[in-house]
C-alpha cells in the first residue's frame, strides 16, 4: 500500500514519490509536487486565517514515499506515536476501517466501497452482465478488487468472465492475461493495475489483437493515466476523485521558484533537474523557471483531484486542531470535524474514519487526429439520497466507433419478449440460452427467468409475448349448427302443434277415442314442450337457464314416457277386462292411466328437487378443454345426479317397451301397442347412442348432441305413434268409422 498522510500534534506530510531514485537515477513527478505545493499553501491559509487557530503558526514535516510501501512505513513509524491521530488523503485500503488496530485513522479520499457501488451502478445502468477483472498483486489493490469482485456478483449487477491478478516483474504472468483478455468475450473490463503495466498489456493487445474495450479505470489509476494518450482508452470511463476548486493555488505554483524560496531543498532539486541547461562550460541551471513552462505540455495540469484532496486534509487538520483548541478536547478532535469547503463540499468522517464517498466518472475520447479530450459525464455520491446517489448523462458519452453506438457486453445474448432464460450448465448465471414460452404463457419484457401465466380468460398470442383475450365458444343461434338445430326444433314443434289440432278437430272419431284421448292429448302436448325446451340449450348460457333446462327436458321426457306406459296399460288392461271373469273390468277407464302418469312423474320431480338442492348446474368457463378458445357452458353440478335422471327416464322406456311388446299380439284394430313398441324401440336406441356421444365430446358439440337426442327421441314417438293416425284421419277416413270397424271385427 502507498501511505500519504498527515499526522497530528506534530503535523508531518507524507509525500508520494514526488523524487525518488530508481536504479541510482533520480526521478521526478511534477503531479505529487503540486500536491506537496498544495499542503504548503494550505498551511499558509490556515496560518493567515484569524478564524482558525487564532494566534498560532502550524508548521510541518515533509517525508518522501519513493511510492514504496517500505518507505512509507518507514516514515510512519518516524513519526508514530499513540497519541497521534492520522489523516491519509490517499489510501483506499479498507484495513484500516478496522477501528480496534486503527482507532486514530481517518482518510478523505473516496473509499474502496463508494468505488465499488459506483462501478455496480455503471454495469446496471448500460446493462453490462458479462466483464472482466485486472488486479496487480499489491495488497491493497488485490484485497480490493477481491471484494469489488464479490460485490459484482452478489449484487446482481454481472458475471465475472475473468479475474487476472499480474505479479510484478513477472513477464510470463503479463503476456498470459493479455491472452486471456485478448481471447475473452466481454466488452468491458474494469482494470485497477500500476499504469507501467497497464501499458503493456495495451501493447501487446494492439500487437496481436483488434479487440475493442471499454475500459473502467479506477480512482487509483485515473490520478496518473488520465495525462496519457493511448488509443486503446478510447471511449473508455475513468472514475476520478471530484474536482476542487482551490482559489489563488495556480498563481501560487506558478510564483514558486528555488529565488523566491531559497531555504526549500525539494524546490531546490527539482529546479535542478528539469531546469538545467547544457552550454560549453557545463550546465546553467534557470533558477527564475516557472511551472507555467509546462502547462502546454501536461494534460489537465490545472485540474484540481487529488492536490484537492490534499488541500482538504490539510484543513480537516487545521480545524481538528482549532476544535481541539477552543473546546479542550483531548479525544476525538478529528472524529468530530465538520465543515464546508471554498467548492461547498460538506466534509466529516464516518464511524468507519472515511469521508463522505464521493466521484466524477470521466470519458475519455480520442479524435482521428490524435487529440485526447476528458470531461464529465457523470457522478456518485454517497451522501445523497437513494436513487440520487449515482447520475450518468448517456448522450454525453462518446464511445469508440468500433462499437456503433453504446457497447454491449455480455455472455448470451437478450432474450427477446416471448421467451425465457435457461441456464447452461457449469456456467454463471449470466450464461444461458432463450426458450419459447409455453403455450398460455408469456413474458412481456426481455430476459425473464420465468414465464408468467395468462389468466383463465386469457391465452397467449403466437409471439408469447402478450395475453389475449380467447374466444369464447358456446353453441348460439348464430351458429349454423344451433341456427339448424333451433329451425328443426321450431318445425317439430309446429307440426306437433298440427297434430294436436287435428286430433281436436277430429276428437269424437273412433281413431281419436280408440286409445285414451286425454292422454294422446297430454302426449302430443309434452311432445311440443320436449321440442321447445331444446332452445333452452342453444344461446348464450346464463345462469338460470343452466339451473332449468335439464330440470325442465326429464320432467317434460318423464310425462311423455309416463303417457305412453298409461296408453299401452290402456290397451293390456281393456283387452284383457273382455276375457270371461276378468278382474280388470273395474280398472278399465282413464283414472289407472292418469294415476300412473301422475305418479312417474313425481318420482323424477322429487330426483330433480335433490339435484337442485344438493350440486345444481352452473355457469362455468371450461378453459382446459382448447387453448386458444373459452367454452362457455353449464355444468350439471352433479354428474351422477344428471345420469339418475337419465337413467330413471330410460328405466320407465324399457318398461314401456316391455309391456308394449307383450300387447303386440292383442287384437287391436289400430295396431296402437306394435306403433309403440317401435316408438320406444327407437326413444332407447337414441339414448343409448347418446351416452357415448355424450362422453367423447365437449363443448357447444356436446350441447347439439343432447338437443339431436331429444329431437329425434320426440320424432320417434310422434312419427310412429301419430303420423299414422292423422294420415287415417285425412287420407283414409272410411277407415275412421264405426262400421269399418265392425265389419273389419265380423272379417
Amino acid at each position: 500500500m502507498n501511505l500519504q498522510e498527515l499526522a497530528l500534534n506534530q503535523p508531518a506530510i507524507l509525500l508520494h514519490g514526488w523524487k525518488c531514485s530508481y536504479g541510482g537515477k533520480p526521478s521526478f513527478s511534477l503531479q505529487y509536487y503540486r500536491h506537496y505545493l498544495a499542503a504548503i499553501y494550505a498551511t499558509e491559509e490556515i496560518n493567515r486565517n484569524p478564524n482558525i487557530l487564532p494566534n498560532i503558526t502550524l508548521g510541518f514535516h515533509i517525508y518522501d514515499t519513493c511510492s514504496s510501501d517500505r518507505e512509507a512505513m518507514a516514515n510512519v513509524l518516524s513519526i508514530l506515536s499513540l497519541r497521534n491521530q492520522y489523516i491519509s488523503y490517499g489510501t483506499q485500503d479498507s484495513s484500516f476501517n478496522d477501528r480496534v488496530q486503527f482507532p486514530t485513522f481517518y482518510s478523505t479520499m473516496t473509499s474502496e466501497n463508494s468505488q465499488n457501488k459506483a462501478i455496480i451502478h455503471l454495469l446496471k445502468t448500460f446493462n453490462w452482465t458479462w466483464v472482466g477483472i485486472v488486479s496487480s498483486d499489491d495488497a491493497e489493490r488485490h484485497v480490493r478488487n477481491e471484494k469489488l469482485k464479490a460485490q459484482i456478483i452478489n449484487s446482481g449487477a454481472a458475471c465475472v468472465e475473468f479475474y487476472i491478478v499480474i505479479k510484478e516483474k513477472n513477464l510470463p504472468t503479463l503476456f498470459h492475461s493479455a491472452e486471456t483478455i485478448k481471447s475473452s468475450t466481454s466488452n468491458v473490463i474494469i482494470v485497477d493495475i500500476s499504469i507501467r503495466y497497464f501499458n503493456d498489456i495495451v501493447l501487446s493487445l494492439a500487437i496481436n489483437s483488434e479487440r475493442k474495450i471499454v475500459w473502467i479505470v479506477s480512482i487509483d489509476m485515473t490520478s496518473t493515466l488520465v495525462n496519457y494518450e493511448i488509443t486503446a482508452l478510447n471511449g473508455s470511463l475513468f472514475l476520478a476523485l471530484p474536482q476542487g476548486d482551490i482559489p489563488g493555488l495556480q498563481e501560487f505554483m506558478y510564483s514558486v521558484n528555488p529565488l523566491k524560496f531559497p531555504m526549500d531543498p525539494i524546490t531546490a532539486s527539482l529546479w535542478d533537474e528539469v531546469f538545467s541547461l547544457p552550454n560549453e562550460t557545463g550546465t546553467i541551471n534557470n533558477r527564475n523557471g516557472t511551472l507555467k513552462t509546462f502547462e502546454p505540455y501536461v494534460p489537465n495540469f490545472n485540474t484540481y483531484r487529488l492536490t484537492y484532496n490534499t488541500y482538504v486534509s490539510v484543513y480537516a487538520l487545521g480545524h481538528a486542531l482549532h476544535n481541539m483548541y477552543m473546546d479542550s478536547i483531548s479525544k476525538s478532535y478529528l472524529k468530530k470535524v465538520n465543515f464546508k469547503t471554498i467548492s461547498g463540499d460538506e466534509i466529516f468522517f464516518n464511524e468507519h474514519g472515511e469521508a463522505p464517498g464521493r466521484l466524477d466518472i470521466l470519458n475519455v475520447y480520442i479524435f482521428p487526429n490524435g487529440t485526447m479530450t476528458t470531461r464529465k459525464v457523470g457522478n456518485f455520491d454517497s451522501t445523497a439520497l437513494h436513487g440520487d446517489n449515482f447520475i450518468i448523462y448517456k448522450e454525453n458519452i462518446l464511445w469508440s466507433p468500433h462499437f456503433y453506438g453504446i457497447p454491449h457486453s455480455t455472455c448470451s445474448a437478450n432474450c427477446p419478449p416471448g421467451s425465457r432464460k435457461v441456464l447452461i450448465k457449469e456456467k454463471p448465471i449470466c450464461c444461458y440460452n432463450c426458450i419459447q414460452c409455453s403455450e398460455g404463457e408469456v413474458s412481456t419484457v426481455s430476459d425473464m427467468e420465468n414465464c408468467v401465466k395468462c389468466p383463465n380468460i386469457q391465452w397467449s398470442n403466437g409471439q408469447r409475448d402478450k395475453c389475449i383475450m380467447r374466444t369464447l365458444d358456446f353453441l348460439s343461434f348464430g351458429d349454423a349448427l344451433g341456427l339448424s338445430l333451433a329451425c328443426m326444433a321450431v318445425f317439430l314443434s309446429v307440426l306437433t302443434t298440427t297434430v294436436l289440432i287435428i286430433f281436436i278437430k277430429y276428437k269424437h272419431t273412433t281413431i281419436v277415442k280408440a286409445n285414451n284421448r286425454e292422454l294422446s292429448y297430454y302426449l302430443i302436448i309434452s311432445l311440443i314442450l320436449s321440442f321447445l325446451c331444446s332452445l333452452l340449450f342453444i344461446g348464450w348460457p346464463m345462469k338460470g337457464t343452466c339451473l332449468i333446462r335439464q330440470v325442465v327436458f326429464a320432467i317434460d321426457f318423464t310425462f311423455s314416457i309416463s303417457c305412453v306406459l298409461g296408453k299401452t296399460l290402456t290397451v293390456v288392461i281393456a283387452f284383457s277386462a273382455t276375457r270371461p271373469g276378468s278382474k280388470l273390468r273395474g280398472w278399465v277407464g282413464t283414472r289407472i292411466p292418469k294415476c300412473i302418469v301422475l305418479l312417474c312423474t313425481l318420482v323424477e320431480i322429487f330426483i330433480c328437487s335433490l339435484w337442485l338442492i344438493n350440486s345444481p348446474p352452473f355457469l362455468e368457463y371450461d378453459t382446459e378443454s382448447h387453448t386458444t378458445t373459452m367454452i362457455l357452458q353449464c355444468n350439471e353440478g352433479s354428474t351422477g345426479a344428471f345420469y339418475t335422471v337419465i337413467g330413471y327416464i330410460g328405466l320407465l322406456a324399457l318398461i314401456c317397451l316391455f309391456v308394449a311388446y307383450l300387447s303386440r299380439e292383442l287384437p287391436d284394430i289400430f295396431n296402437e301397442a306394435q306403433y309403440i313398441t317401435f316408438s320406444m324401440l327407437v326413444f332407447c336406441s337414441v339414448w343409448i347412442s347418446f351416452i357415448p356421444a355424450y362422453l367423447s365430446t365437449n363443448g357447444k358439440y356436446l350441447t347439439s348432441v343432447e338437443i339431436f337426442a331429444i329431437l329425434a327421441s320426440g320424432s320417434g314417438l310422434l312419427g310412429l305413434i301419430f303420423v299414422p293416425k292423422c294420415y287415417i284421419i285425412l287420407l283414409k277416413p272410411e277407415r275412421n268409422t264405426r262400421i269399418y270397424l265392425i265389419q273389419l271385427k265380423d272379417k
